[in-house]
């Protein structure tokens, strides 16, 4: 059986995969990669596939809808005049960004595979702000975006330079982050017992990049 990769689908770290929103076709592959959670970047939850529910059923594959994309409704005011608005410059939020990192960060939730509706843009967004926690520079971070985008705009690229949160992570032991986050802490040893560590914070980081701060320290 030939296996069909989604649109766009790639490896951005050990276990952890982005592409399109799956399709049947896509489903032997993905079951290939022993899946424990698929991440959706949509506007609405793809819980609601039938299809797509009882293949995430059958194969024990979670379900995580991260909301983004979805513009809020307003009632509409007959007695005021017609107003043209602009759509958002970004369709997606900082916060989103960050509700995709506290998940990522823990090793126990993959192999993941995580999507937006075709792959690209807001998919290249969370990537690239992912990839700031790595120290990659700009260049690359950029690079990388333009492989799955045709250009970047103004608005893009602000977005991904000014990601500079602090994110609290709750409830995860440094220990059972993924190791390609970076945290700014080292260990070192305790007392005067080099068999025994301790995690001592970096003060040297960037205040341009993004940081973790773990409540289990």
């Amino acid at each position: 059986m030939s296996l069909v990769v989604p649109l766009n689908c790639s490896l951005v770290q050990p276990n952890l995969y982005r592409g399109s929103c799956p399709r049947e076709i896509n489903f032997p592959y993905l079951r290939s990669l022993n899946l424990k959670y698929i991440v959706s970047l949509t506007p609405e939850p793809l819980g609601k596939d039938p299809v797509l529910a009882k293949f995430c059923a059958d194969n024990c594959i979670e379900m995580i809808h991260i909301e983004c994309s979805k513009e809020k409704k307003e009632k509409k005011d007959k007695s005021k005049p017609k107003v043209k608005r602009k759509k958002k410059a970004v369709p997606i939020e900082y916060e989103v960004v960050v509700e995709c990192v506290k998940f990522l960060i823990d090793a126990r939730h993959y192999p993941c595979y995580m999507h937006c509706t075709n792959g690209e843009l807001i998919t290249s967004l969370v990537v690239a702000c992912l990839r700031k926690f790595s120290y990659w520079g700009t260049v690359s971070i950029l690079n990388e975006f333009l492989a799955y985008n045709s250009s970047i705009n103004i608005h893009e690229r602000s977005f991904i330079e000014n990601f500079n949160s602090e994110v609290e992570i709750e409830n995860l032991d440094v220990k059972d982050k993924v190791s390609w986050i970076t945290v700014p802490h080292v260990c070192v040893p305790k007392g005067n017992d080099s068999t025994s560590m301790e995690i001592a914070r970096v003060s040297s980081v960037s205040n341009r990049l993004p940081k973790l701060r773990f409540h289990s320290l």
